[in-house]
Formats: structure tokens, C-alpha cells, sequence
């Protein structure tokens, strides 16, 4: 059960000046349960609820994405474009969206955080709308709801997309004593974790993009009308910790160099894949994360390193979705296009069996 608590403030809605601070700011706040299945065994469990037993998490993303949709703060209405399936084996799905713009994911060679006096400021939010939650560890059992509060000190910022690329779409950006996480760390990444299993959607997909030049990090999360080509791809199982533990597979007959991690104890999963994202960062070896199925199954893209050794492609794209701006490029969109988009960035051969063997190596330090 979710207990609701309502503070004194009518004005969570306000608009405030740009560059946005969060001084001062109160918003909606849900605190996690300190029962957490992350950390206490298994959430094997856990199905897809039906319509009617909606999780409370899941309404409040919802419930607030939908009022800002109503507003006017997005550029489009995600809802009107149109998405095909390409023809071929992986089954590629692309979608027409002339507003469509990756300028309006946070560029963070420009859009910098300010943190000077305690006061922290967001440069690429212009106003408190698009702030439309926040979601942060608690020491209640249960879950709880607070319909109005300031911002905790460690938590996951949940704002509007304006550019989004499918229902919901998100950003959550990982902060704490006013600062924000320049790589991906066992906390935030355990915070994302939780988001999946309470959204507890089967529609539901969090997204990372790993950037060394970020001053920090984001995650992005939406809802998909059907799951991604990737999600479909057979599986080549390398690593087992039995048979109720953690599994890691390479994703066969697919363009660009996957793995994936699964299991229903999410904590060991968590700090598994937490090592060995920072291990990757230290190498410069760019990758992207995808998170479904309530948090149990995590896919790992690598790419190839550029001069700036950032993503070339978004993690939806590594999992076979692609946008298009333009009429001509959607109607005549390939598989065989699409491939080698994918196969151009990905890394090679010998880079991927290193990076198994990291894994390996990783896992069975945690497995023993």
C-alpha cells in the first residue's frame, strides 16, 4: 500500500525563471519502500498488472507527462507519428517525426549545471513545468506519496522530454547534495532499477547513453507500443551463477555487439553491471544501456571509440528503433540500410571477447 501525504503548497507549478534552480522548489516526491525487492531476494513475481491494478508509480508518471502534454510543452504530439515495421528478419521499426530534434536532448557541452552558493541550476530547463517529479529512497516500509515537497538530497529528477520520441518520455537525472553524477555509479543505477520494477509496466523502457564528456548523466524512459527488434534476438549464454542467478548472454545474429544481463535478484545484478560500466568508462569503450522487462533484463551495446569516444547512436537505435525527419527516408527505409548503420559503429571482434571476459571476470567475483 501507498500512503499519500499532503503538504502545505499550492504553487508546485509555478513558473520560475530560467536557468531553473532547485532552491525552493517543491514538487511531487515518491519515496521508495524500504522493503526493497532489490535488495531482499527476488522479483521473480512480479507480472504485468492489468489495467485496473495500475501501480501508483506508474499513474504518476503518467498522470503528469499527460498534464504537460496538455499544456503545450512539447514541440509535437508524439501520438500522431507515424511508425512502421521494416521488412526483413530483425523486423526494424522506424518512425516518421518531422519535429523530431536531437537538440532538444541536453547537450552537455552547452547546457551546463551551475552549482554556486547551494543554489543548483539547470540551464537546459526553462521553467518548473518541466520538473514533473521526483523519486528518492525512503525509510517507510511501504511506499509513500508526497503530493508536495522540496527536492530530497539524493534521488532521481524526473522531467519532461520536448522532444520526445514516444509516449511518456522522460528524462531522470541522478543528483545528490546538490550535485550531479558526471558517471554512472551503483546508486543511480539502483535507483533506475527500482523506477523499472515499481513502474512495473510491460511498456516501459529506460534508456543510458554513456558520454565522458558529460558534466553528467541521464537516464531517458518511455512507453513503447511494442518491444524493440533486440528484445527478440536469440541468445548465446556464456556466464550462469546457477540456475536462480545471474545469466549473461551475447546477443546472436544481430549488427551491433550486445550483451545482456538476467536475473531476479536485481541487487547482484546491479553491482555487477556497475563495475563494469566503470570499467568500461576507464577504457573509453563507448556503450549504451536498455533496461525492460521490470528491471530483469539490462542490454549492453558497445560501439566503436570515435575521436570525442561518445555514442554514435542512441540506445534506442543500438535496440533496432529508428526516427526519421524525412518523408522519402521513412518510405524507403531497409533492413538492409539499417544494418549497416548499426554494424558500422559497432565494435569489433576482438574488442567484444575482451569485453566478455571482463564480465566473466566481474561476475564471478561477485557470483563466488
Amino acid at each position: 500500500m501507498v500512503t499519500v501525504e499532503q503538504l502545505q503548497d499550492d504553487n508546485f507549478l509555478s513558473q520560475c525563471p530560467p536557468p531553473l534552480s532547485l532552491q525552493g522548489i517543491r514538487i511531487p516526491l515518491y519515496r521508495f519502500g524500504s522493503n526493497s525487492v532489490l535488495d531482499n531476494g527476488s522479483v521473480g513475481g512480479i507480472s504485468c498488472l492489468i489495467e485496473e491494478e495500475q501501480s501508483v508509480l506508474d499513474s504518476i508518471l503518467l498522470a503528469q507527462w499527460e498534464d504537460r502534454m496538455w499544456k503545450g510543452l512539447f514541440r509535437y504530439d508524439v501520438t500522431t507519428s507515424e511508425i512502421k515495421i521494416i521488412g526483413g528478419r530483425r523486423k526494424f521499426i522506424a518512425q516518421f517525426n518531422e519535429g523530431w530534434s536531437r537538440d532538444c536532448m541536453p547537450k552537455l557541452g552547452k547546457n551546463k549545471i551551475r552549482h554556486q552558493e547551494d543554489v543548483f541550476e539547470f540551464s537546459w530547463m526553462e521553467r518548473q513545468e518541466e520538473l514533473l517529479f521526483c523519486v528518492a529512497s525512503g525509510e517507510k516500509l511501504n511506499p509513500e506519496l508526497v503530493l508536495s515537497a522540496a527536492v530530497p538530497d539524493c534521488g532521481l529528477l524526473i522531467t519532461i522530454n520536448s522532444s520526445p520520441v514516444e509516449y511518456g518520455h522522460v528524462f531522470l537525472v541522478p543528483h545528490s547534495s546538490n550535485i550531479l553524477h558526471q558517471f554512472l555509479d551503483a546508486r543511480s543505477l539502483e535507483l533506475v532499477l527500482h523506477v523499472a520494477v515499481e513502474v512495473n509496466n510491460c511498456s516501459f523502457r529506460l534508456f543510458y547513453d554513456y558520454s565522458p564528456s558529460a558534466s553528467h548523466i541521464y537516464f531517458q524512459a518511455c512507453y513503447l507500443q511494442i518491444p524493440l527488434p533486440v528484445e527478440f534476438m536469440p541468445l548465446d549464454t556464456f556466464f550462469g551463477d546457477g540456475q536462480e542467478g545471474m545469466r549473461i548472454s551475447s546477443v546472436t545474429d544481430y549488427p551491433i555487439k550486445t550483451l545482456v544481463f538476467e536475473s531476479n535478484h536485481l541487487n547482484m545484478m546491479m553491482e555487477v553491471l556497475a563495475e563494469i560500466c566503470l570499467c568500461l568508462q576507464e577504457k573509453l569503450i563507448p556503450y549504451n544501456l536498455l533496461i525492460s522487462d521490470h528491471g530483469k533484463r539490462i542490454f549492453l551495446f558497445f560501439q566503436l571509440q570515435t575521436s570525442k569516444n561518445s555514442c554514435t547512436l542512441s540506445a534506442w537505435e543500438c535496440g533496432g528503433y529508428f526516427v526519421v525527419k524525412s518523408r522519402s527516408e521513412f518510405d524507403q527505409a531497409t533492413e538492409q540500410a539499417l544494418l549497416k548503420q548499426l554494424t558500422t559503429v559497432s565494435l569489433d571482434d576482438e574488442g567484444f571477447q575482451g569485453v566478455k571476459r571482463l564480465c566473466c571476470t566481474i561476475a564471478s567475483k561477485f557470483a563466488s
